[in-house]
């Protein structure tokens, strides 16, 4: 089995997700509400990718935001100003695309085909339909504001059975600055080590050996 943090999974999810927009996903609030509507379709909660609250254009995930800003911070998205909104266009090679959609195509089966329910619900419409449609929801309706809604259900490192190691390292340098994947690979390795226990009292004020 090869394993896959789960922020990295999120950045690959966002970076999957703007793939679909032939011309990039225009503006945050629509890739907001795609994802979000993903993950609601989901029915297997344990595979639901982000954790998100109400917030003041309607669901909101700050795992989403930051997510994007780890993905420009490693070059794999580009924004540019198309009229009054932000275009968000992804950076990958067709193999690296491939890669990624066959991650979630045969781990996240149901949250991908959510999120293609989710696209061609959410993807063009006006930001004004959207935040119609958004506070109309009853995830929106019956929450306060600062609720969280939706929460995800990932572990910190998330085993893959079948997954081969070089698409796992492949995966994950797409999208991770090495020193953070590096201390991410150490940090795993040191939470599957079992715990000795050390009698800390003898070793830093044990007594004196006689003269």
């Amino acid at each position: 089995m090869s394993f896959l943090t789960k922020r990295t999974i999120q950045k690959l999810a966002v970076l999957h997700a703007i793939s679909r927009w032939r011309k990039g996903a225009y503006g945050m609030l629509r890739l907001q509400k795609t994802l979000f509507f993903a993950d609601e379709g989901s029915a297997d909660q344990k595979w639901r990718v982000f954790t998100f609250k109400r917030w003041k254009l309607g669901q909101y995930s700050d795992e989403v935001a930051d997510s994007l800003n780890g993905l420009q911070a490693a070059g794999r998205i580009s924004t540019s100003f198309d009229g009054p909104s932000q275009r968000i266009e992804g950076n990958a090679s067709i193999t690296a695309k491939a890669q990624i959609r066959g991650l979630f195509r045969r781990y996240f089966a149901e949250w991908d085909a959510a999120l293609g329910a989710s696209f061609q619900k959410w993807a063009y419409l006006t930001n004004d339909q959207i935040l119609t449609k958004a506070h109309d929801d009853p995830t929106y309706k019956q929450s306060q504001y600062g609720e969280i809604i939706a929460e995800s259900g990932l572990a910190d490192f998330v085993d893959f059975e079948n997954l081969s190691e070089s698409t796992a390292e492949s995966l994950t340098d797409l999208v991770d600055p090495s020193l953070d994947r590096t201390l991410r690979s150490r940090l795993h390795k040191a939470s599957k080590t079992n715990r000795i226990a050390e009698d800390w009292r003898s070793l830093y004020f044990h007594d004196e050996p006689a003269a």
